[in-house]
């Protein structure tokens, strides 16, 4: 339906647009683009990061070179090679200009490998790889206070660990809140994004009864085959909280 429809308001604007079914169409002044893959421009080598002049809009982002570390790590830091970066929405809303405050450089989420390690610091060496939270951690190089930052296995893959720190400090900090004892019930809320899915881990490990709301007919599908079939409501009807 969005494919069809970005080219139907096209037509419905007189733009002429006769191309392939495309599932995005951003107009501007009357011309027509489409997202497209390219490779970056080859004077970008080495080490590079991902900034922006103006926040406003995700198109202001550009990749642009980035210098090397000159300097050891301070006592209780660590130098990263980023190798994977989990976006989160807080990241899209920094790049937008709509986070409150100022959120610094975009990017935390990061599986990466150490390259350097100051003073005081016992649970990371240099070349161990390691997931956490990195500053502007969508770049070549990044840092890191290393109690912000654990060592992984060959277990997780880079793209795999970047996904999990946000997520489940998230989890963690909610539950350990709301003290949910052996065998309670958890209703939780959007049962199949990221924070949902890893809350029903949480909650099988410490013996809870998890039960989520979802929309969509696929997603309950989902969650049912993740072990909540019968225990799932939907977000979209408000009946289903009608007794409690």
């Amino acid at each position: 339906a969005g494919a069809a429809g970005s080219t139907a308001a096209a037509a419905l604007l007189g733009l002429g647009y006769s191309g392939a079914t495309e599932p995005e169409v951003a107009i501007t002044c009357g011309a027509l683009h489409v997202p497209r893959l390219a490779e970056a421009a080859g004077s970008v080598s080495g080490p590079v990061r991902m900034h922006f002049d103006a926040r406003g809009a995700v198109s202001n982002l550009r990749v642009v070179p980035q210098a090397e570390q000159s300097s050891a790590p301070a006592g209780g830091d660590v130098e990263l090679r980023v190798r994977a970066v989990g976006l989160n929405f807080r990241d899209v809303l920094n790049v937008l200009g709509v986070y409150p405050g100022d959120p610094g450089p975009p990017g935390a989420d990061c599986a990466a490998i150490v390259s350097a390690v100051g003073s005081g610091i016992s649970h990371l060496k240099v070349g161990d790889a390691a997931l956490g939270h990195g500053l502007a951690a969508l770049a070549s190089l990044s840092k890191s206070d290393a109690r912000l930052m654990a060592a992984i296995t060959d277990s997780l893959s880079f793209e795999q660990a970047c996904t999990l720190p946000t997520t489940w400090c998230t989890v963690h900090m909610s539950l350990l809140a709301a003290r949910p004892a052996s065998g309670h019930d958890v209703l939780l809320h959007a049962g199949a994004g990221g924070v949902g899915l890893a809350s029903q881990e949480y909650c099988h490990f410490i013996g809870n009864r998890a039960m989520a709301n979802v929309g969509r007919p696929y997603k309950h599908f989902y969650l049912h085959k993740m072990g909540l079939a019968g225990r799932t409501l939907s977000s979209r009807d408000g009946s289903a909280f009608a007794l409690g």
